[in-house]
């Protein structure tokens, strides 16, 4: 769109704005809907981008643009940032619609006590982010919501960037594999814990690994972003920044959202993979419905979750069979649990309720944390820990961060991770667990399987 008379006139517009507000207030602007804030995150360092969140198929995005305020969230989790929610969401509000209102972006470490070690550098326990600028597309509505001390000057530069359609290149630099899956370690420590299990010692235990790529140049997050948009626009897209890292995933699976009462959970458990004829794909998606061991392993979850949100929700509902949750390159079971919020119930405490799941844990957790450290050699991070956005009000959403990738510089590490039950088959586990890097191993350029 060519800068007319509209950019003018909306220039004009949120100079008025700003001043009936004050200086005091979050600034809640609406912007036509030619502005695409997705356009900012084809270069989101360029932009001054430090996290996003979205759900392409919903056409819902929030991006982050500067900070009024970085929070680390405190050794106990989000749920203990209690008062530095309300501190940072306290203001008053003027808005051109609801859905222009103040969110916070959020994210912690998979561990409440992390202490981060490399490649993890600067990120910590997690973080509570307070954007400068939160530009936002949610239920048909486009704008800007401006923090107090925002200025009218820092809004306009990233108009122009708004004007431009979104990439639609999925072009990447190419990486090559420079440490790939322990194979020999893998299917050792499978078939180690799988013999736990079948000695009753516990019933479930989430093993994961990681690998490393490298490349020419920096790695391009934007391009990333733009390939899993278009790849998994029915996954969760989140992106991260602390210091010169990106944490950036399309996950697959919702931890909880909270709206208007509404509580949501997912339940997601039990893979195979996509077939490469339709009669394949059937085929492939009965036997997952039918295997025993994913059945088992899914009905853990979904146990899990109910009992997480008994005490928090009334109408506690889940359906008795789970459905197939198809992806471009992997299918799930899937078991969607609804509910409503009790009285005086936030999206934190939902949070604090059901991370870590057994979808990303094991169960029952302590048994399987201490798997998790006998076993696993990496710092898993932020990886499969809870990243999303809340508000003032407690509402929100939070998704696991898994199909995940932490980028720096020319570097990117890789993460994923398997359930493994009592009669898990070691190979079977690797094939699987190498399935999972292929989202963000295409995104990012470099060949889909681990090794």
């Amino acid at each position: 769109m060519a800068v007319d008379h509209t950019t003018v006139a909306l220039s004009f517009r949120i100079r008025e704005r700003l001043r009936e507000a004050g200086q005091d207030r979050f600034l809640g602007i609406r912007l036509p809907g030619a502005w695409d804030p997705i356009s900012l995150l084809d270069d989101p360092a360029a932009h001054g981008v430090l996290a996003s969140y979205e759900r392409p198929d919903r056409g819902r995005a929030l991006v982050a643009v500067g900070a009024c305020e970085l929070v680390p969230a405190p050794p106990g989790g989000l749920h203990a940032a209690r008062p530095a929610v309300r501190r940072l969401l306290g203001h008053e509000l003027a808005t051109d619609a609801p859905e222009l209102r103040p969110r916070l972006l959020a994210a912690a470490a998979f561990r409440s006590d992390h202490t981060p070690a490399a490649p993890w550098d600067g990120f910590g326990a997690g973080a509570l982010l307070l954007p400068r600028l939160l530009f936002i597309r949610d239920r048909g509505v486009t704008g800007v919501v401006l923090a107090p001390g925002a200025g009218e000057g820092e809004l306009q530069q990233l108009l122009a960037a708004l004007e431009r359609p979104p990439r639609r290149s999925t072009a990447a630099r190419p990486l090559t594999v420079l440490s790939g899956v322990d194979r020999a370690r893998w299917l050792t420590s499978v078939a180690t814990i799988a013999s736990e299990v079948r000695d009753g010692l516990y019933e479930k235990a989430v093993l994961a690994t990681s690998i490393e790529l490298g490349g020419e140049g920096p790695v391009d997050v934007g391009a990333a972003l733009t390939r899993l948009r278009h790849d998994y626009p029915h996954c969760h897209l989140f992106s991260f920044t602390a210091g010169d890292a990106t944490f950036l995933g399309a996950s697959p699976e919702l931890l909880v959202a909270l709206d208007h009462g509404a509580v949501n959970a997912l339940g997601l458990a039990g893979s195979a993979r996509r077939g490469t004829t339709e009669a394949e794909d059937e085929q492939l998606g009965r036997e997952l419905l039918e295997s025993a061991k994913n059945r088992i392993e899914h009905e853990t979850v979904v146990r899990a979750i109910r009992e997480g949100l008994a005490e928090l929700t009334s109408a506690l509902r889940a359906p008795n069979q789970p459905r197939l949750r198809r992806l471009r390159n992997i299918q799930h079971l899937a078991t969607e649990i609804a509910g409503r919020a009790r009285p005086g119930v936030d999206v934190l405490d939902l949070v604090q309720r059901l991370h870590p799941t057994p979808a990303v844990c094991g169960w029952p957790t302590d048994a399987a944390r201490r798997v998790i450290a006998a076993h696993e050699t990496f710092d898993r991070g932020w990886y499969a820990g809870p990243i999303g956005w809340l508000d003032a009000a407690g509402e929100g959403e939070f998704a696991v961060g898994l199909r995940a990738a932490l980028v720096r510089g020319e570097r990117a590490w890789l993460f994923a991770g398997n359930g493994i039950m009592g009669d898990s088959d070691p190979a079977a586990e690797l094939a699987e667990v190498e399935l999972k890097f292929s989202p963000l191993a295409e995104a990012l350029g470099a060949p889909p399987r681990g090794g």
